[in-house]
Order: structure tokens, then sequence, then C-alpha cells
């Protein structure tokens, strides 16, 4: 008996430290993942897609611990920088630069990853992008119903 006692103690020890070290590396996991913030032109209805680890291209800006995505009036911004996970906050800024948070309803069809890009030449090239579609439900499927 006393040995099923002690078997029991170790099991709740050993099960304690997994729990305890699944929470902190949980949370730092958590806590390296950086925030980013989306400026669209005013008004800005269309897709978005961000084109990362391009050469000749500036390093994306950080805004206190927040990194800042610019998007041009056609809707594509390429960076230098390497593409990270974190948080999203999408503003629209007028020509004084003022913002208005944009409604998280009003983001579609979000995703990251690589795309391949045939070239010319017949090669290809994978490049990492953020996509995502800024505009009403009805607006985002009309556009996809409106795609070959």
């Amino acid at each position: 008996m006393k040995g099923l006692i002690r078997a029991y103690k170790v099991f709740i020890a050993v099960f304690a430290v997994i729990v305890v070290a699944a929470v902190v590396i949980g949370t730092k996991g958590l806590n390296e993942q950086e925030n980013h913030i989306y400026v669209l032109p005013v008004g800005y209805t269309g897709w978005v897609t961000v084109i990362y680890n391009q050469k000749d291209y500036p390093e994306l800006p950080k805004e206190g611990d927040a990194i800042v995505n610019n998007i041009p009036k056609d809707g594509v911004l390429k960076t230098s920088s390497a593409p990270t996970g974190g948080g999203m906050t999408f503003y629209y800024a007028d020509d004084q630069g003022n913002r208005t948070e944009v409604g998280i309803g009003m983001v579609q069809g979000q995703h990251m990853g690589t795309d391949t890009i045939q070239r010319p030449d017949g090669t290809n090239e994978e490049k990492s992008i953020n996509a995502f579609y800024v505009g009403t439900e009805q607006q985002y499927n009309d556009h996809l119903k409106d795609q070959p």
C-alpha cells in the first residue's frame, strides 16, 4: 500500500511539473509574437498583400512595440522584413495621418503563407505573403464570384 501511495505522489509531482512547463512555454511563445498595425488609405476596399523578404525594399517601421504596415493605394506592400505572427489591428488613415479603426468585420479571407510565382523564364519564385480582403462580407463574396 505504501508503494502505491508513493507512486501516486510521484505521478502528481511529475504531472504538476509538466503543467507548469506547458504554461511557461505557452506564455513565452505568445509574448514573443509581435503586434501588427495595418494603415490603409481612407476608404480602401479590395485585396491587401504584404510581400516579405524583398531585398531593395525598406524594413517595416515600428510604433512602440507594434510593426506598422503602411499600405499604399494599390494595396501591395513590399518589404525586406521577415513575416512574423501576432495580433493585427487595422486603420484607415486620411491625408493628415488621422486614423480611424477599421472594424474586424471589414477584413475578410486573411491568409499568410507562401505563393509560388512563375517568372517569364519558366523558373519559379517563392514569396512569403500576408493577404486579406478589406470590405464587407458581401463585397468579398461578390469579388470571389467575379474570379475566373
